[in-house]
């Protein structure tokens, strides 16, 4: 039987519930963030919880020092429990906040929570992903940075339409802004190697504030904020997607909006930067307890 955590204790994941006058549920008011453990710890927690921290302060939403989010002992222990419950080393998690209901000064004072997970994705190929333009567009943020909102329909959207025109299970899909410029992928950051520098698109154009492009920014690579178009991204010398969960991950292949292949990058997994962010990555995640602050 799977379980979660929910609202201070382990519940069957099925019958794990909110309430009907939660701001979460009915208007999509609440955050959550995904991550990884490494040896049965929460990979780059302290990051992950000061994203959550700002876009809770954004919407009023204060986390009361018995959540999860407040006492880190009482995570791990949740944390090493369910993985214990589910037989698995590691795993990935999602720890959701709802806003919950409101007070009379229309602050929640009372949020709701929930911790669930799933077994850790294979690993990505070795060579990389396609890359494949959207035709859905990238909808501006609540704020900027993008939070990790639950208002997720574009997302959704983006997907759906990656899984209708034939993506594989190992493709990862391009937004692009009304405007026209690289915003970010369905689950990923984007970044790209040109001109000597690590470019990414400018937090202006509403990216989510990525942990693990974040930590990519600590790494000495001279490195700079952008605003590019597709064909732009595509002149680069290498690019890759990056996660807190997966790490950097190189693109092999960029398609255009009808699935043709309109870019190749065979060797981008040999560029000396890639192979070097990505060997530092693994060493990080033999210290499960590392921290980097969010972008």
């Amino acid at each position: 039987m799977s379980l979660a955590y929910s609202n201070g204790k382990l519940v069957p994941a099925a019958s794990a519930a909110f309430a009907t006058d939660d701001h979460g549920v009915l208007y999509g008011l609440g955050f959550f963030e995904t991550f990884r453990t490494s040896a049965g710890r929460p990979f780059l927690w302290p990051a992950h919880r000061a994203r959550l921290d700002v876009a809770c302060a954004h919407a009023g939403i204060t986390l009361p020092a018995e959540t999860l989010a407040r006492d880190e002992v009482r995570l791990n222990d949740t944390v090493a429990r369910l993985l214990q419950a589910h037989s698995l080393a590691d795993a990935v998690f999602r720890y959701t906040v709802t806003a919950g209901s409101p007070a009379a000064d229309k602050t929640y004072p009372q949020p709701r929570e929930l911790l669930t997970l799933r077994p850790q994705p294979p690993p990505a190929p070795e060579t990389g992903l396609d890359l494949r333009l959207l035709r859905t567009v990238r909808q501006p943020p609540e704020w900027l940075p993008r939070p990790k909102s639950l208002q997720y329909a574009n997302t959704v959207l983006g997907w759906q339409e990656l899984q209708l025109r034939g993506g594989g299970p190992q493709d990862e899909g391009g937004f692009l802004n009304a405007d026209g410029f690289v915003v970010e992928g369905l689950w990923h950051n984007l970044a790209w190697i040109a001109g000597g520098e690590l470019r990414h698109p400018e937090p202006a154009l509403g990216p989510v504030a990525g942990i693990a492009l974040a930590w990519a920014l600590t790494q000495k690579f001279p490195a700079r904020a952008v605003r590019a178009t597709w064909p732009e991204m595509l002149a680069a010398d290498a690019i890759f997607v990056c996660n807190s969960v997966r790490g950097l991950t190189p693109v092999r292949r960029a398609r255009d909006g009808a699935g043709e292949i309109c870019a190749e990058f065979p060797h981008a997994h040999r560029h000396p930067w890639i192979v070097e962010l990505r060997t530092r990555w693994a060493a990080e995640l033999a210290q499960p307890s590392a921290a980097i602050s969010p972008q």
